[in-house]
């Protein structure tokens, strides 16, 4: 009885330990190895994660450059549609000023006479040519900037437009003494002509028109300004000098809208 009593006593106290005994600690693994090993593979990654956001960025703002280039492109397209448009229409208006007034190349020149160059500056250069070689040299030194020269021929050309004719001569003259060889030359030739035959100065308008595909032979206006001195040497009854030229520019631009006239030209004189 003793000795129960002995066992029971070891076996309670032995369960009181137990409850009073304290659980393990949670292990943490990112403290050993493989975690620490984790943590800095993350930490590696960083810059790369970094790399590819400002990838991603530069293709966003690659995109809506493109976006704002093609918008440019399409609005510089329609501008040069617009102003074909409107040389093409000057073109046809100055076709039918001549028709309407019935000039013919045999007729007495009009009341209106045609312009000719002023010639103070000759007198100036005889009387004190060291002034006129300063001024010319002033001149060169100082060129003319593009948009003067736009300018310049905008003007010359609303007069034109405007049916300014006399105007039109004295501006466009001045245009190609300020700018022989700028980017609206041939244009300001070709009008030139146009504005001279019209005028009926037709030695002037073949002068200028000739101009055009001598002087710049890829310009646009280069084919139209042959056929129109074909024309003109047509009207004279100047039948071979008139067939050479419909030749030549169905051969030198056949791709062009004067090439397609010139073979019809050709076709009604019988070639």
């Amino acid at each position: 009885m003793k000795i129960f009593s002995i066992l029971l006593g070891l076996c309670i106290s032995s369960m009181v330990y137990a409850e009073s005994k304290s659980l393990p600690p949670i292990i943490n693994n990112s403290t050993y190895a493989n975690g620490a090993a984790y943590s800095g593979q993350a930490a590696g990654n960083q810059p790369m994660l970094e790399m590819l956001g400002r990838v991603e960025s530069l293709q966003t703002e690659i995109q809506q450059l493109r976006g704002m280039l093609e918008q440019q492109s399409h609005e510089i397209n329609n501008l040069k549609q617009r102003e074909q448009n409107l040389y093409a229409d000057m073109n046809s208006r100055l076709q039918q000023l001549e028709s309407a007034a019935g000039i013919s190349v045999s007729a007495p020149v009009p009341v209106m006479k045609p312009y000719t160059a002023p010639v103070k500056h000759y007198k100036a250069k005889a009387t004190a040519p060291a002034i006129t070689k300063q001024a010319q040299a002033v001149k060169q030194v100082k060129p003319k900037s593009k948009a003067e020269e736009k300018a310049a021929f905008d003007k010359a050309f609303a007069s034109v437009k405007n049916s300014h004719y006399q105007q039109a001569i004295s501006e466009l003259e001045q245009f190609l003494q300020d700018y022989p060889r700028g980017s609206y030359s041939d244009n300001a030739y070709f009008w030139l002509g146009s504005v001279y035959k019209v005028v009926n100065d037709i030695s002037a308008a073949k002068k200028n028109f000739q101009a055009v595909y001598t002087q710049f032979p890829k310009s646009e206006k280069a084919s139209m300004a042959m056929l129109k001195l074909a024309d003109i040497y047509k009207q004279e009854n100047n039948t071979s000098k008139a067939q050479q030229l419909y030749t030549q520019i169905s051969t030198q631009y056949p791709d062009s809208t004067a090439a397609h006239m010139a073979t019809k030209k050709l076709q009604n004189i019988g070639l």
